[in-house]
Parts: C-alpha cells; structure tokens; sequence
C-alpha cells in the first residue's frame, strides 16, 4: 500500500512537473561551448494551442531610446516538435521568426553573435546596451540581446539556467536559485520577459565587493582585463555618493539589492563609453585608460545619476514603459522625468550632502545652460520631442542631460516658492512613487494633472508654459528667489583648447587626418591647421587610430595657458609633393560670453531662507 501510494505521487509529481514546464521559458546557455565567437541559445517553449507562432527578439529596449535589432544578431534558428523533427520557420524580418504547426512546437534553438566585435552585422548598438563573448575571459549577457519571447506571451514565467566556466562568477541583481556552490550551473527565474530583460550578468572571474547602504545590499564588480583598476576603489567612490542618496530619500532605499556592473574596456579605438540603467542594476563600459582621477570622478557622477533610476522607472513609470513593446514601441512624453529630473536629482543630492559645493554645482549648471541653448532646439517643446524621440528629434536626445535637468531644477526651485522651502521635487517624487509604485503604471496625458493635485495648482502652468510649450526657462526668476544672480551672456575667463576642425579616418589607413577646417577656433587658425592635412603626431605623441584618445587626454588634462601646442602634419604642398610641416601655437586665456551664476553678497534674509531649504541646510 505505501509503495502504490508512493507510485501514485510519483506519477502526480511528475505530471505536476510537466504540465508547469509548459507553461514558462526554459532556456539553458552553455558558456564553456561557445564556438566561432557565437554561443548557442536553447529554449524548451510554453505550450501553444494556436497553429503558429511569432518569436521575438527585441528591436529596441527601455532607456536606449534607438533602434537596435538585437535579432540581427541570430543565426540558424530552428524549431522542433516533441521527437525532434523539424518545423517549418520564416524570418518575417530582422527580429522575429514565424513557426508554424506552433502546436506541436516544443524547443527552438539558434545561435547569438555578440555586439561588441561582430565583423559582419552592421547595427549601431552602445555597448552598455550589448554583449560580448569571450571565451575563457568574459562573457557579458544582456538578456535583450541572447533571449526572447513568443509575441503576447511576455508576461510568463522565465527559467533561464548558464553554464559557466570553473571559477566564473555571475555579477548581475538576479538571485541565483541554484544553492549548491560546486555547481556550474546558475539557475535565475523571472516573473516575465520584462524582469528578465531588465538584468544584466557579467561573467567572468571575480573582482568584487558587497556594501551596506542603510536597508540594501549593493554588489559593485569590475572586470579590468589589464588589472588596472580595482573593483575596492571603485566601491570607494561609490560608497559616499549612495549614502547620500539615501538621505536625500529620506534615509531609506526603496529596495533590497542593487549591482553596480562594471566593464573596463582596453580598446585602443575606443570612441564612446558611458552606462545603461535598469531597476535593480546598472551597467557600465568605461575606458580602461582613464586616468584615477578621472575614473572616480566620471563614477561619481554617472553611479549618481543611474542609481536614482531605482525611482524611474522602478517606481514611477507610464504604460508605455510599464508594457514596454519591445518591436512597435511607443515613446512616451515624460523624458523630462525619467532621465531629466534623475539627472538633476544626481547632482542636487551630492551638493545637499556636501560632496559637492555651491560654485561647483553652480559651474555645472551654467554648463548645461550654454549646451542647452546652443547645441539644442531651446524652443522645442520637451513632450514633443519624447513622444517622437526615435526618428524625427532623435539628435535632440542628449538634451535630457542638459535642458531637462534643468527643468529638473526649475520645478525644484517653482515648488520650494510655493511652499516657502517646505517641498520640492525630491517630496514630490515620494509622493509619486507612494501613488503609484513598481506595479501600477501612469496614463501619459494625466501626469501633469496629478503633479498638480499632489502640489500646487500653480504649478499646473509651469508644466503648460515649459515642458509642453517651448517657452524659456525663467531662470533669472527663480535663481533670483533663492539669492543668485543669473546673466545668460555674463564673461568667463577660459583656456582655448579646442581646434575647431573635424578628423577623419585616411581610408583604408589608421592615420588620422583634418577632414574640415572651416570652423577652426582661434587656436586652430594660429596653428594653420587646413583640410587634407594628414597629423603624424601632437605635443611629441604619435597621434593615430591607436593613439588619439590618449593622446588628446593628456592634453586636455595636463596643457595649460602659456603652453605650447605643436602639430606634425603631412601637407600637400604641390601636385606630386608631400612635406611634414611642424605647425605650432600658444595655449591663451580668452574671455568669453557664457551663462553665470554668481551668489548675491546681499541676498534678503527671505532668499537665504529659500536657498538653505533647497540646499538641504534649514535649521542649520
């Protein structure tokens, strides 16, 4: 009797089992198998009642804001019934696959090159955003670009199980369920397609470390393939910049766990790096060659900016970014909050904590300003933009860096008038983020409304006149409030260090040669610089392919007015002629018309009020 009943269970375990398989993802990658730079992707499909079936990967994913067709990426995609025989695919485009008798469909399989060094595909996908496939040495997955999902069926279960090579370790804000340590198998299950894109893992042997920062658990790993940069130093820099975003959120984090991914990159022809953040994590591509002082700095500033993500989108979010269409996406309208409001929170927290003092946060203000308003459409209404950020204002993306944290600043600055200093827009983002929460989604066209009802009524029209309309920001207004003088076309005294002239690549070559020099500065003009010349070297350095991020490095960092700039160039001086010419000039201090903002030595007891309540020292 106890041996049936044991049978019985067996035969209802083991159904149990088989009908929960068939009802999530299960994908395996082996990374000790990768072959011709490619690594091979399993999936044991959901099951399926229709006779077809469309299988994704993605062609854009959240905070890139660019198409990247991740499928362009896939190779030899297969699909097979429950004996192994093979069903019958189309490739409909470059990220999706149409299987059809999808009822029989049991496994699929296909090949994933990586993004970083595939000679062949073409697609212009940022590196914090990619993958990268190095045997024996490291193996980024961001999961977008290995797995993807059956179109409608986002929002199953994922298993997703990797084999690793011995003494890899797998750095990511996923837990892995496998609890035997000698294991080389790494087990990470997901609620859904959304949680699992949403957690990059970096493989390689380890370099970490664990912090506390006041409720939560914080990994910071680095891999550094040269070892020249240590994930404790890092953790170093971090630390202070997290502990003062937990008070500035009012001494408590709203999760558990976060992992700070770093990649140290020793690309020699390294020509754009920066990081990718996610809800729990955040994802970095840094130069292996930056100086200390600089990597800390560039750290800070950009650990600062992608942790406060933990508040947008983890916890306030519209339904274009809660059901997030990975194929025929829809952008929302508030760029201004996701990536503007968070990049001004990132610098506003470390001046409250006193990382950072007023002038040089003042300073990096009126950068913003001057970039704004020169490099950008200042009059283009900011929902406008978002909503068609894709194509038509796609190379006005970078200016949620610059005008949106502003207006970041601006609503800060509005919201403390109307409360006399007693909220701003760090109490307002608690408030939106108790309103609505990691699970529920807010309706684009309502938010203003709702920040309204939150607040003030007034700010209602803040929002009208300079988000939605392409009125200026009223900056002299209100850094007039708070007791510092704003002259957008005050002087500053700076060291010219830009040419002027654009480099181009000589075709078929890694020497580097003046492409334009039509705009030179004051600089590259006393230089002579001209179109076609062909540079040899700079300062006494080769200046090549190879070279020229170091090279201009060193002399942005190091050269100072009364400094001499010397340029080798090869130049055409006649028709069958070639010469290197030495072309020299001095480094000049120039005074030029730039945003200021200077402290008043007589601001109003009422403005300093202002200014201590936004700069977090009321009652001080």
């Amino acid at each position: 009797m106890k041996k049936a009943n044991n049978l019985i269970l067996l035969v209802l375990l083991s159904a149990s089992q088989y009908v929960f398989a068939q009802k999530q993802y299960q994908f395996t990658v082996d990374l000790t198998q990768p072959q011709n730079d490619e690594l091979t992707v399993n999936l044991l499909t959901p099951a399926f009642k229709q006779k077809e079936a469309v299988y994704h990967l993605p062609k854009i994913v959240p905070g890139t804001y660019s198409i990247n067709n991740y499928g362009s990426y896939a190779s030899n995609f297969q699909a097979f019934d429950k004996k192994g025989k093979t069903l019958n695919v189309e490739r409909t485009d470059k990220n999706s696959w149409k299987i059809s008798n999808a009822n029989k469909l049991h496994r699929i399989t296909y090949q994933i090159d990586d993004t970083w060094d595939s000679p062949e595909i073409q697609e212009d996908v940022f590196e914090p955003s990619g993958t990268n496939i190095q045997q024996d040495t490291n193996f980024v997955l961001n999961p977008f670009g290995f797995f993807g999902y059956f179109q409608g069926m986002e929002r199953m279960p994922y298993e997703v199980t990797i084999t690793k090579p011995n003494g890899f370790y797998g750095s990511t804000s996923l837990v892995n369920q496998n609890k035997n340590a000698a294991s080389n198998k790494d087990v990470f299950v997901t609620q859904d397609y959304h949680e699992l894109a949403d957690a990059p893992i970096m493989y390689n042997r380890p370099d970490t470390v664990w912090l506390k920062v006041g409720n939560a658990d914080i990994l910071v790993s680095v891999f550094s393939p040269n070892n020249k940069v240590s994930t404790k130093d890092l953790a170093a820099d971090i630390k202070p910049v997290l502990e003062a975003q937990k008070d500035y959120l009012g001494g408590t984090l709203p999760i558990d766990k976060y992992a700070f991914v770093i990649y140290m990159s020793d690309r020699k022809d390294l020509t754009r790096y920066g990081a990718l953040e996610h809800s729990l994590s955040s994802f970095y591509y840094l130069p292996e060659t930056m100086s200390a002082e600089q990597l800390s700095e560039t750290m800070k500033d950009v650990a600062a900016h992608e942790f406060f993500h933990i508040l947008t989108p983890l916890n306030i979010h519209s339904e274009e970014i809660g059901n997030f269409d990975y194929i025929n996406p829809r952008m929302s309208q508030h760029l201004w909050l996701y990536e503007g409001l968070t990049e001004y929170a990132a610098h506003h927290a470390q001046l409250q904590a006193g990382i950072i003092d007023l002038e040089t946060y003042l300073n990096r203000q009126e950068e913003k300003i001057e970039t704004a308003r020169t490099r950008f459409n200042d009059s283009l209404s900011f929902t406008e933009m978002s909503r068609n950020v894709l194509e038509t204002y796609k190379d006005e993306y970078s200016n949620v860096y610059q005008k949106g944290a502003l207006i970041g600043l601006a609503l800060d600055l509005r919201l403390r008038q109307l409360s006399n200093g007693k909220y701003g827009t760090k109490d307002l983002m608690r408030d939106l983020a108790k309103t609505y929460g990691k699970n529920k989604s807010f309706k684009d066209e309502e938010l203003f409304d709702k920040i309204a009802q939150l607040t003030n009524p007034e700010i209602r029209d803040f929002f009208r006149k300079y988000v939605e309309g392409g009125e200026p920001l009223p900056l002299e207004q209100l850094f007039g409030a708070i007791g510092i003088q704003f002259d957008p076309a005050g002087e500053k005294k700076e060291v010219e260090k830009a040419f002027g002239v654009n480099f181009a690549l000589v075709p078929g070559s890694k020497t580097i040669m003046i492409a334009n020099a039509s705009n030179a500065t004051d600089l590259g003009q006393r230089l002579d610089l001209k179109a076609m010349d062909q540079i040899v070297s700079i300062n006494g350095q080769p200046f090549n392919l190879d070279t020229y991020a170091s090279v201009l490095q060193n002399y942005d960092e190091q050269y100072k007015a009364g400094d001499t700039v010397t340029f080798v160039v090869k130049r055409k001086v006649a028709e069958d002629e070639v010469k290197e010419v030495t072309l020299t000039a001095d480094l000049r201090e120039t005074t030029i018309t730039y945003p200021t903002l200077v402290p008043e030595a007589d601001a109003t007891a009422q403005e300093l009020q202002l200014r201590n309540s936004w700069m977090g020292q009321a009652g001080r």
